[in-house]
């Protein structure tokens, strides 16, 4: 447009390196603008890493939506877990997870300059993309909320004033169908003008369930549409106005996690219940689970931007308000046994985002913007998980083998599980009348749809902030950027919690410490059952009786003890209570292994905070130099912030913790770009170095989330990014991240791989990696538990991730034009899950995709029909894997990679 000066517009000042663009037909090397900083220039102009995928680079590598463009952005990881809108944005290997919505993420992700306050609203179908920038490294002075990692900005195409519109139809395998369709033009001559997009993406899944007792036979398919509509007006020839409606819908059955590990306790007690135990092999397409495994998701959104240009500096005002609608219902037992009931989830917000800015026009000795931005959020949560009308019996046979002795030793029938013998014990004492021990439930524990029955969290965000940025241009060539945003934050909750699950409720400690022998004749003074022998004592005198070891090691306890008669040949130790309750608080209390039983621990709601409050400065410095027209370099350090919050989620209650302080992080670099061999030749070489303080981690270890600040990370590495035009037919790109680094810098308390209760822990005890998992620790909040100390590790991210493209046209005659285009994209080896463990199942090893496509296009785009295949080797690959849930064992599943797929599509351009 030239009403206004675009780069006096869109913002202050530069940033850099790195293009993913493939022109079509004329196979030179693009000059590539962009707006990183909010200020229009080319990628050489600009003193900051940033990679660019265009509108034609996402066309030939069937782009589809936000977890597809790692194609061709190696430093970007896209992942889903368990539904579709549990999508984490990381970069450079520094995301936050999606599953607790107390977290925001740590890489901003932005469409038209408007923030998304989740993920989850940005993972529909693209439409209608100008080109994507992604920005890494903390953006926090500019881009302000919530990007100490980084930036993935989505910027859409304008609405035109000549008419004008393209269309394209997709068909591939699997059912895939997708419909894409942009209208644009004229509606007042010069002065205002549309744009209307709509898409829908359709295929049938990636999984087969073969389970007899199915709800849906296919799981991990699409079912996506998208709508916008734009209106670009021109009151007079110093303002634009830009005004944009869009709707989002999403119905799918994602994301289904095969068994990639059965314990055999696990595996045994799904076989004794009826279940599908099917190979465990994640990759073979199948999946055997009786619930739903669905995703609904309502976006839409208005935001209207308005740039008015005064004599010297350009106004912009960007104004927005957001709602998000999901709903879950996921059987997160993936198994065709009622183990756990649906987990439901509705999780709604709406939210409101105000930014101004005044940039001067630049091509002063300084060049300066500055501005404020406003941000409420309203979110309100709710989820119930429940246990399902398998539990008992599926806890009973998984743990049969483990109290047999025990069973035994009181007489019930053989195969007699952990769950009954619990019941057993405490209804005994019910009836002899011991005191301190609960009343057992009428119905036993586990019953069907007891757990979490309510789970409510209303969580609203208020903050605001001011910012600067100025560019100090001491000559044509020397350039230095300072700028600064300061931010307050404030958050409020109300929680309203309901948990029913009364075994989760006892302590097995102090149980211990009170549970009798339930055995009347053994009963002095029966039926008073408070002068029976207790029974830990007593269990444990009579295996000592047979166990010479054991015998050594309690008597050698109990003289330590200094209790008076504590002795193994007293008699009467059995029925001392200061004997049974030292007994209960030692690793000789043969209960506390019935703890694997509770999941869903009780609750007190008043223990949640109402409030907090953050508040940063956060600011960069870049140094940029122009060696000569076509060689640029700079260093710049800049700092980026993520307010602290609220752990939305009833497992805060057993770890104790229940919120969670800012992320803080500092970041510098080192970068080269420029051209070679004429122009054929461009490329950004970048060198950083990045630390992330009270990084906001949250791992799943089987029974749950543990949530907490991880102390720090630190990651340094080279981004590369490439591209070379040989000739005028045939184009290259290549694009990676090397880490160099990359560890935790403290993290004392983390979470230990899983365990099982019959084969013991998945990790080998002389492993010094996992020493710290060993024996129970007590972390600065007072909890004790199993916690490793990952200080100096390796975070077991990828080392190298890296992209190629080549592209070459062949013109068939003066009308047609064939394109002949490959991709390779090679990921080494990473680790699945952030507890580092070491089984095979959970490591991912390294691995290489291939894709390709061959267009027919007419020489004038009016339309092209492409043939396509992605994955063309059928590489078997894990996008991600976790501890399996609600399991006694060890056992493990995973998020398996897309399989090969091909199709073919139709483009039309008028």
């Amino acid at each position: 447009m030239n009403r206004l000066t675009k780069a006096a517009v869109l913002g202050a000042t530069a940033l850099a390196a790195g293009v993913v663009a493939a022109p079509a037909f004329a196979q030179q090397p693009d000059v590539i603008t962009v707006t990183a900083q909010k200020r229009e220039q080319t990628l050489q102009e600009t003193p900051v890493s940033v990679a660019v995928v265009t509108d034609t680079a996402i066309q030939q590598s069937q782009i589809r939506d936000a977890a597809d463009l790692q194609t061709l952005v190696p430093s970007l990881r896209v992942a889903e877990f368990a539904s579709s809108t549990n999508t984490e944005f990381s970069l450079r290997g520094i995301g936050t997870s999606s599953f607790n919505p107390g977290l925001e993420p740590s890489v901003g992700v932005f469409v038209d300059g408007v923030y998304r306050p989740r993920a989850g609203a940005a993972i529909n179908d693209l439409l209608s993309i100008e080109r994507v920038e992604v920005i890494r490294g903390p953006q926090s002075t500019l881009f302000g909320r919530n990007t100490p990692a980084g930036v993935v900005s989505f910027i859409t195409k304008e609405p035109e004033f000549e008419l004008g519109g393209d269309a394209e139809v997709t068909f591939g395998d699997f059912g895939q169908f997708v419909a894409k369709a942009t209208v644009t033009g004229p509606i007042i001559e010069d002065v205002l003008a549309f744009r209307v997009d709509a898409t829908t993406h359709t295929n049938t899944g990636y999984l087969d369930n073969v389970s007899p007792v199915a709800q849906r036979q296919e799981l991990n398919n699409r079912d996506r549409q998208s709508y916008r509509g734009q209106l670009m007006w021109y009151p007079t020839d110093a303002t634009e106005v830009r005004i944009i409606a869009d709707l989002g819908v999403i119905d799918e059955n994602c994301c289904a996690a095969p068994f990639g590990y059965y314990d055999p306790i696990d595996q045994g007690a799904i076989i004794a219940l009826g279940g599908t135990a099917l190979p465990a092999d994640p990759f073979d397409g199948q999946m055997a689970v009786d619930g739903n495994v669905n995703t609904q998701l309502d976006t839409a959104g208005l935001s209207a931007q308005i740039d008015h240009e005064f004599d010297g500096f350009t106004f912009t005002s960007i104004t927005a308000y957001r709602t998000y609608d999901e709903s879950q219902n996921i059987d997160a037992d993936f198994s065709d046994i009622d183990l756990l009931g649906a987990r439901n989830i509705d999780n709604e917000y709406n939210s409101f985002t105000q930014e101004f800015r005044f940039t001067s026009n630049g091509g002063e000795f300084v060049d300066w913007m500055f501005g404020g931005f406003y941000y409420k959020n309203e979110l309100e949560f709710n989820q119930r998980l429940t246990y399902g009308e398998d539990s008992k019996a599926f806890f009973d046979l998984a743990s049969a083998g483990q109290v047999a002795d025990l069973v035994s030793a009181f007489g019930l029938p053989a195969g007699t599980g952990g769950i009954t013998l619990t019941e057993f014990l405490i209804g005994a004492n019910n009836q002899l009348g011991v005191t301190g021990v609960p009343q057992l439930p009428a119905g036993g524990y586990l019953q069907a749809s007891t757990g979490v029955e309510q789970e409510n969290y209303q969580y609203d965000t208020e903050s605001w902030s001011a910012f600067g940025q100025f560019d100090i241009n001491f000559t044509d060539r020397l350039t230095l950027t300072i700028g600064g945003r300061y931010t307050e934050e404030d958050k409020e909750m109300e929680t309203r919690i309901n948990i029913n699950d009364p075994l989760s409720a006892l302590s097995f400690t102090e149980l211990g410490g009170t549970l009798r022998l339930p055995e009347a004749s053994l009963c002095p003074s029966f039926p008073n059952g408070n002068s029976c022998p207790y029974l830990l004592t007593t269990v444990l005198a009579q295996q000592a009786a047979a166990d010479p070891t054991l015998a050594a090691q309690l008597e050698g306890a109990l003289q330590a003890s200094g209790i008076p008669g504590a002795t193994l040949a007293n008699p009467f130790v059995v029925y001392d209570p200061t004997v049974a309750a030292f007994l209960a608080n030692t690793p000789f209390n043969l209960l506390t292994d019935f703890s694997a039983f509770q999941n869903f621990g009780p609750v007190d709601a008043s223990q949640y905070p109402s409030s907090r409050s953050d508040d940063n400065f956060s600011y960069n410095a870049i140094l940029s130099y122009d060696v000569t027209d076509t060689f640029n370099i700079y260093a710049s350090y800049s700092t980026g912030f993520k307010p602290g919050g609220f752990n939305l989620s009833y497992e805060a209650a057993e770890t104790g913790i229940f919120e969670f302080e800012d992320e803080s992080a500092s970041s510098w670099e080192l970068g080269a770009k420029g051209s070679l061999l004429d122009g054929a030749l461009v490329y950004a070489v970048t060198y950083f170095n990045q630390e992330i303080e009270d990084f906001q981690s949250e791992a799943f270890v089987g029974t749950g989330f543990a949530l907490d600040n991880a102390g720090s990370i630190e990651v340094s590495g080279i981004e590369f990014d490439f591209s070379y035009a040989p000739t005028d037919r045939l184009f290259f790109t290549l694009g990676g991240t090397y880490l160099i680094d990359d560890k935790f810098g403290d993290y004392e308390f983390a979470p230990c791989p899983d365990s099982s209760p019959l084969f013991g822990p998945v990790w080998d005890p002389a492993d010094p990696t996992f020493s710290n998992c060993n024996a129970p620790r007590t972390n600065d909040r007072g909890e004790t538990g199993t916690f490793n100390n990952l200080s100096g590790v390796d975070r077991g991210n990828p080392e190298l991730v890296a992209a190629f493209t080549g592209t070459y046209t062949h013109p068939v005659n003066d009308r047609l034009d064939l394109i002949l285009r490959g991709e390779a994209q090679h990921t080494s080896e990473f680790n699945l899950v952030a507890s580092l463990d070491p089984r095979p199942i959970a490591n991912q090893d390294a691995f290489t995709l291939y894709n390709a496509s061959v267009t027919l296009s007419a020489a004038d785009e009016s339309w092209a029909l492409q043939f396509w295949g992605r994955n063309l080797t059928e590489e078997d690959y894990a996008k991600g894997g976790f501890p399996s849930v609600g399991y006694l064992g060890a056992s493990f599943n995973n998020y398996p990679g897309d399989p090969r797929t091909y199709g073919v599509t139709l483009r039309a351009r008028f």
